[in-house]
């Protein structure tokens, strides 16, 4: 189903348009399902004739959804004209073909008018503008202009008919709610797409680069209200330039996403681990002293160092020099993550796989003794 609603949906439009994209998917599925009921309601009811009628009419909404899945293998992506029509023919079809107006099937151009902002892009103005017009067009019409219904439909008596009319109304309410429902659904998982999409580094999965500083920033405040201490760790892949050149830029990506699969398997429960630019990474060690995260950081090294890594059809040993260092608030931001800098650059200089420390009261980075 999801696969169906997915179909020909464009992945490049906004959010707005893409949830109409899906409802206007779902439409001939929905409309299937309610031809479906009434077909069973009749034939519960005893009814064969608008029995047979509605399991006619099931070719309508069936036609439709080929028709949709034909023209997305064209290349055509759903457009909301193709689900009004689908909408539209069967209930006509059921309205001409024996049910007449005495059951109340014209409200449900009612409904598919209310239901218009849904599916219609709202810039359209001239689409809404048609679409709202037809559709009120066509319950104005039948209200005033009663079609006889046929005799299959007169012999079920005046309390069965009235009993079908309040369950025209009924499910039509219970269609404009699942309409307004897959609205509200399709936007907040939209919403969350969009986020992840913000927020997630796309090679590795690792969140990126905005939600490293978004995470600081919130553990900042936090060490300031309940004083919960926490580190941070620049790592950086040793030579990876040489992967680069040497295997090429496709192994050089299998290198990063083996690395932070490590990474994140080394890393604890409220830690945060981030892909920060290229070759580098950060990790936000929560609740840690610096010689506490000096461990876990030391154990992290030796765990990939240990590890050979796939490179094209290579297999590499890989390692990662660090700098790391523990927050206070007696220092800024800038200050403290360009001390957390100068200590991986001294530990790439003393010869890489390596951590090095960064001391909040000095004013370089120191080896760990």
């Amino acid at each position: 189903m999801w696969s169906w609603l997915q179909m020909g949906v464009d992945p490049a439009l906004s959010g707005a348009l893409r949830r109409r994209q899906y409802i206007t998917n779902a439409v001939p599925v929905l409309v299937l399902t309610m031809v479906v009921f009434y077909s069973l309601l009749f034939a519960w009811l005893g009814n064969a004739a608008l029995a047979t009628l509605s399991l006619k009419m099931m070719a309508i909404p069936l036609l439709g959804m080929a028709w949709v899945y034909w023209l997305q293998r064209r290349g055509q992506p759903p457009h909301y004209w193709k689900a009004c029509l689908i909408c539209q023919a069967t209930v006509l079809a059921g309205i001409l073909g024996g049910q007449g107006t005495q059951i109340g099937g014209h409200h449900y151009f009612l409904f598919f008018f209310l239901t218009t902002p849904l599916v219609v892009p709202t810039q359209d103005k001239r689409g809404m503008a048609i679409v709202c017009l037809v559709c009120i067009s066509w319950f104005c019409l039948f209200e005033w202009f009663s079609w006889p219904a046929s005799p299959a439909v007169q012999a079920l008596g005046p309390a069965t008919i009235k009993l079908l009319y309040l369950n025209v109304l009924l499910s039509g309410t219970f269609v404009l709610f699942i309409a307004l429902l897959a609205g509200d659904y399709f936007s907040e998982a939209l919403e969350r797409r969009i986020q992840q999409m913000a927020s997630t580094d796309e090679l590795t999965g690792l969140a990126n680069r905005r939600v490293f500083y978004q995470t600081l920033a919130q553990w900042q405040t936090a060490y300031h209200v309940k004083q919960r201490p926490f580190c941070v760790a620049i790592l950086d892949i040793d030579h990876f330039k040489h992967i680069n050149d040497t295997y090429g830029h496709e192994a050089g990506d299998q290198v990063l996403r083996a690395l932070s699969a490590l990474l994140q398997q080394g890393a604890g429960y409220e830690d945060r681990v981030c892909r920060i630019g290229g070759e580098e990474f950060a990790i936000l060690l929560a609740e840690r002293t610096l010689e506490q995260a000096h461990l876990a950081c030391e154990a992290l090294r030796q765990r990939i160092a240990a590890a050979p890594l796939r490179a094209g059809n290579a297999t590499l040993a890989v390692t990662v020099s660090l700098g790391l260092g523990q927050w206070h608030a007696s220092q800024s931001e800038a200050s403290f993550l360009a001390g957390i800098d100068r200590a991986l650059y001294a530990a790439k200089h003393a010869g890489r796989n390596a951590v090095h420390l960064y001391h909040a009261t000095a004013s370089q980075a120191a080896s760990p003794a």
